[in-house]
């Protein structure tokens, strides 16, 4: 009896071990090639280029992406909360990865294999900034390995405000608008200062599928995921439930330009 269960030690010891340098093998491979942590401190998001006349008229604007930069400080923190309970509830205590998340979403993507259901990625906002690093969107292993470690490296060299200050200023929210600043304007006309707790929301409800829940051309959609951010507020304890059922009913009042 001893001499099993000396056995079955030594077989978990050598398992233990042996994935334990298979990670290590892993993370040099995939990682040898990924930006250093030098080039992750000075990271910066893409912004728009201005161009003025000699006497300071403003002439256009000349960029691929329209984002306009909010500092962190300038974010207020009920929208940072919807963005937390839409997108990483978990943001700021976890370093970089969720291991319950990523197990939860090996296991839905093994049922997946042989459907024809979008694979899920689980990944957390300190990845979503990580996978700017990279030059595909293509959904492999391969890929996510390589995001988890630059957001490992991001995690060590960056605090969790600048961090979040770059997912919010990075992330597509549809209608050509890049980053939270640029998206307020676009769909409500306003300043994020001006905003109201359900235009917030709606903004958070968008980075799973900016498409699929554009306000403008699946209105119904929308506003069944910005309630769906409304609940989950109140399932966090962000709001009470006076304000969730005030704003639950609040309609979406948009700006006529449409792209």
């Amino acid at each position: 009896m001893f001499k099993n269960l000396l056995n079955f030690f030594y077989l978990v010891l050598i398992g233990f071990f042996g994935l334990f340098f298979v990670v290590i093998f892993i993370f040099y491979f995939y990682g040898k090639d990924l930006p250093s942590f030098d080039k992750l401190s000075y990271y910066q998001p893409r912004l728009v280029s201005k161009i003025f006349t000699s006497n300071g008229n403003f002439l256009e604007d000349y960029s691929t992406e329209n984002r306009v930069f909010s500092s962190y400080e300038e974010i207020p923190r009920e929208l940072i909360n919807c963005f937390l309970v839409s997108e990483d509830i978990n943001f700021f205590n976890h370093i970089g990865i969720d291991y319950k998340g990523i197990a939860r979403a090996f296991y839905k993507n093994v049922l997946k294999t042989f459907s024809n259901k979008r694979l899920e990625g689980a990944s957390t906002i300190t990845q979503q900034v990580a996978k700017n690093f990279l030059l595909s969107n293509e959904i492999s292993y391969t890929r996510k390995i390589k995001e988890i470690i630059i957001a490992l490296r991001m995690e060590k060299v960056l605090e969790k405000e600048q961090i979040m200050e770059l997912y919010l200023n990075e992330i597509y929210l549809g209608n050509g608008s890049y980053g939270i600043a640029s998206a307020s304007l676009n769909y409500f006309n306003k300043s994020l200062s001006n905003l109201d707790l359900h235009e917030m929301a709606m903004l958070a409800a968008l980075p799973k599928a900016p498409s699929t829940y554009n306000p403008y051309r699946n209105p119904v959609k929308a506003m069944k995921r910005r309630n769906w951010v409304l609940k989950r507020l109140f399932d966090e304890k962000f709001i009470d439930l006076d304000t969730y059922t005030s704003v639950l009913n609040e309609k979406l009042v948009l700006t006529k330009s449409k792209k």
